[in-house]
């Protein structure tokens, strides 16, 4: 069962003293579970999503999703003869558009032609060179998300259900502060930044079969020698700094 904001609430109110009964108050629980839940996507960047849209003739600029947080990977489809043909674009930056395609700001005909790069300006992407052709949903992006706000405590965290120690810690931060029992709110604090690094790793090892993570044999065994002379699939030894 998903974890709710309430559930939240419900967990702090029995470990917090409140000076009075709803000293802190709905409303205040609700703005520091959002406030928790987008400080944390911010720092360990989460939440993943992916989105299509549709390139159109002549047209280079196309507004991210409003969720958007940072872009993983984008793909344009070249379709050939009715046939799906994906291809992942190249990222690049505006410097770099600018020293490798000087006049790559030009609408004339002769910029026209198939996607091969993007490159990001605030919440808008453009693609280089501007599409040829109008197409359908043949731009697909993987993005790193932004939290959904919640507008009640009834609803469900955005934030994965192992991850809420993160949201807890938080909110009992901001309300022990808030209470003055400083050695309690920094107690929360120290955790709440354990949980940060706790949802970077999280993040990081939801593919477990990553080639990283596994040992893949070569076909020519490494090995070492006295020299480091030689060259091709030689031996050489990485200690030998003559």
């Amino acid at each position: 069962m998903a974890t709710t904001g309430q559930d939240i609430v419900d967990d702090v109110r029995a470990e917090v003293i409140e000076p009075s009964p709803t000293f802190f108050s709905n409303n205040r629980m609700l703005a520091l579970i959002n406030l928790a839940q987008k400080e944390f996507v911010r720092r360990t960047r989460c939440l993943q999503n992916f989105a299509w849209t549709s390139t159109i003739q002549g047209t280079g600029s196309y507004p991210m999703p409003s969720d958007w947080l940072g872009s993983e990977c984008v793909f344009w489809n070249d379709v050939v003869n009715g046939v799906d043909n994906w291809r992942r674009l190249q990222p690049t930056s505006l410097e770099k558009m600018a020293q490798e395609s000087p006049n790559f700001l030009s609408a004339g005909s002769d910029m026209l032609g198939k996607p091969q790069k993007y490159y990001v300006i605030g919440s808008t992407m453009y693609v280089f060179p501007k599409p040829q052709n109008t197409g359908s949903n043949d731009i697909f992006m993987y993005y790193q998300s932004r939290e959904i706000k919640l507008q009640s405590l009834t609803e469900n965290l955005t934030v994965d259900d192992s991850l809420a120690p993160a949201l807890r810690a938080y909110v009992l931060w901001k309300l022990w502060k808030q209470d003055q029992e400083n050695d309690l709110a920094e107690e929360q604090h120290e955790l709440y930044k354990e949980e940060i690094g706790n949802g970077i790793r999280w993040r990081n090892q939801r593919l477990l079969d990553l080639k990283r993570k596994i040992d893949i044999e070569s076909y020519q065994p490494y090995s070492y020698s006295s020299m480091n002379k030689n060259t091709g699939n030689q031996t050489i030894n990485p200690l030998n700094l003559s």
